[in-house]
């Protein structure tokens, strides 16, 4: 996880960050102070998660936001910050901020987001990318379930009894946890294990 950090006070991301890597050590964190630091840091690698003040001394947030967003739309924005205006937390989350913390919540709040992000990161990255393959006689044997063949029609298909069709046909269902052939095919599918077209 990668993780960059941005305010104009060095004593606040020094603490951020000592936290995090207390949390989790093998966090890759970047700590910056000035904006010019940020979009350099950027060009170097793209973090997964930025955690930005909102107000410094060089801009409000809101074009630094509007760069990032638009340049590196993978990237989730933490803004951290002092405000509780209302109307300016709704404008941060309109313009794509992910979340607004307040500076005056503790660090294990901050953390707790972070990973909430990274944690919906890896799943999204899962997606489409099975853990459980088909082997291609499993395969064969579920394109023609869903074409509503019997098990002895597969099997006159394939060359094998239907006792073979039956028994892997029901070990498909019990690794899938599926009540019968048309949620198999379902189930399937949804996994992108095969096309339903």
């Amino acid at each position: 996880m990668k993780v960059l950090l941005y305010d104009d006070h060095i004593f606040v991301t020094e603490a951020i960050a000592a936290y995090f890597t207390a949390k989790d050590p093998g966090v890759d964190i970047d700590q910056c102070q000035t904006i010019s630091a940020v979009k350099e840091c950027l060009t170097i690698h793209v973090p997964d998660i930025i955690i930005s003040d909102v107000l410094s001394d060089e801009d409000a947030g809101f074009s630094l936001f509007h760069h990032i967003l638009q340049t590196y739309p993978g990237i989730k924005i933490i803004a951290y910050t002092s405000i509780s205006n209302s109307f300016i937390i709704q404008s941060l989350l309109d313009i794509g901020v992910f979340r607004v913390v307040n500076k005056k919540e503790n660090l294990a709040h901050l953390w707790a987001i972070v990973l909430e992000i990274y944690e919906d990161n890896n799943k999204q990255k899962n997606i489409g990318k099975p853990l459980i393959q088909l082997t291609s006689r499993e395969k064969e044997i579920v394109l023609y379930l869903k074409e509503g063949f019997s098990a002895k029609e597969i099997g006159d298909l394939l060359g094998t009894s239907v006792n073979t069709i039956n028994n892997q046909k029901n070990t498909l269902l019990e690794k899938f946890e599926c009540t019968n052939s048309t949620d198999l095919v379902i189930r399937l599918a949804q996994m992108g294990l095969i096309s339903v077209l």
